[in-house]
């Protein structure tokens, strides 16, 4: 059934399970929006926020909406994770940690330490892209998925955390399995777990060493840093390099694949960004609103409250749609729209608090508040600069003739398996 067609007469709660949501949740979202913006899945008793001002909200509500829930998944398969953090816990492991990542200042006391992401990404992205680049133009043809868009973000984090790029296989099968093990299936979860192990006992030398003879990596400045005379411990420091290498390689991966996805499939826009490679910013910004890999992020209720005329109890799993949000037609015009010239979305940068104004507000695919994605920076300066690479290196791209791949199929983030690229040699 065309899920524009749906009524509360057809409505099947099981939809949100099949394969066909997956490809394509947009139909039951807008009905939702329209009709149950907060809404009680009577299969498993959660809650789905689905209107983006409720996103914005339940994001910045931490006094009754919790991120604890996702100690189930993520404290699992990382050690202690910021994003399974709240409260005064959150806030002093997150800025120890923000500088170097976010180069924000994210409370009163913290000074700025703006440069530290940006020179290590500035130094190390160009030359990993022009790296990858080297080892397939000649072909006139790759899989951007396999030999681009997956391995540029590991690379760069290697190089930044100063890991031997020799070993980059493992550090893939690292990402991969981890993010894998925060789904519901207990096998992926167990192996996940026992790789994490592994990763730890790979990563501990050179954290012990950065402790005792710092150097000017990332894993030198998480030894370093400090707040209040606190500095994070060994166990910490690794926990989150795995959770750095997960977010910041497999979301960052998806990130660059749906750019290059949506912009090849609108030529006329890929003209105009082949001819000013700045548009790419706006490129971005647009594919994080309209095609951005995460679908949303859960919560559990603190306390029992009233929410858009639902009752939530305490205890209740919540989850909060950025997928959704990012489509609302009460903010964004034609959301289904690839459109990089949008007048209704903030172009060329990520705005943490989900920021409407003057016509125009921030998408939410980083997330928002507190638990705002440490790598945003990471993210957008990775796809920006490595694209503008590819762009000069490769004449006439596009997609292999009769090989366009479906957004969303067999992804445990919505993005493309594969993307089989050909260009002028």
């Amino acid at each position: 059934m065309p899920t524009s067609a749906i009524t509360d007469a057809t409505f099947d709660p099981a939809m949100l399970g099949s394969p066909e949501f997956v490809r394509e949740p947009w139909g039951i979202y807008r009905y939702l929006r329209d009709h149950h913006p907060i809404w009680r899945n009577p299969l498993n008793g959660s809650w789905l926020v689905t209107r983006y001002d409720d996103v914005v909200a339940g994001f910045k509500d931490h006094a009754r909406l919790s991120s604890t829930i996702m100690e189930a998944s993520h404290n699992v398969v990382f050690g202690p994770s910021l994003t399974a953090m709240d409260g005064d816990e959150h806030t002093q492991k997150r800025n120890i940690i923000a500088p170097e990542f976010v180069g924000q200042k994210l409370a009163a006391f913290l000074p700025v330490v703006e440069q530290n992401t940006h020179d290590l990404i500035e130094k190390f992205a160009p030359q990993a892209a022009a790296d990858l680049i080297d080892q397939f133009i000649a072909q006139g043809e790759a899989d951007l998925v396999d030999k681009f868009s997956t391995r540029l973000p590991a690379n760069v984090i290697i190089d930044a955390l100063g890991l031997p790029k020799s070993d980059h296989v493992f550090f893939h099968a690292c990402f991969t399995t981890f993010i894998a093990g925060l789904g519901p299936d207990p096998v992926r979860r167990a192996k996940a777990v026992d790789l994490n192990r592994q990763f730890h006992d790979y990563i501990d030398p050179y954290v012990r060493k950065r402790m005792a003879d710092p150097g000017d990596d990332l894993i030198s400045k998480l030894c370093a840093a400090e707040v209040d005379g606190q500095k994070l411990t060994a166990y910490e420091i690794k926990s989150f390099v795995s959770l750095l290498l997960t977010a910041g390689g497999e979301t960052t991966d998806k990130a660059i694949a749906n750019l290059w996805w949506l912009i090849l499939n609108h030529p006329a826009q890929f003209e105009e960004i082949k001819a000013n490679p700045d548009l790419l910013d706006n490129a971005f910004t647009e594919t994080m609103r309209h095609s951005g890999p995460v679908g949303g992020e859960p919560r559990n209720a603190l306390v029992g409250f009233e929410w858009g005329g639902q009752r939530i109890k305490a205890g209740d799993a919540v989850q909060v749609s950025m997928h959704s949000a990012n489509r609302d037609e009460r903010v964004f015009a034609n959301p289904d729209t690839f459109d990089i010239h949008r007048n209704d979305l903030w172009m060329g940068k990520e705005v943490r608090v989900g920021t409407r104004e003057d016509g125009r507000a921030s998408h939410v695919g980083f997330g928002l508040g507190k638990h705002f994605c440490l790598g945003y920076q990471l993210a957008r300066m990775e796809a920006v600069t490595g694209s503008k690479m590819l762009l000069d290196a490769v004449k006439h791209p596009r997609i292999k003739p009769g090989e366009n791949p479906v957004m969303g199929e067999g992804t445990a983030m919505r993005s493309v398996k594969r993307l089989p690229v050909v260009w002028d040699r």
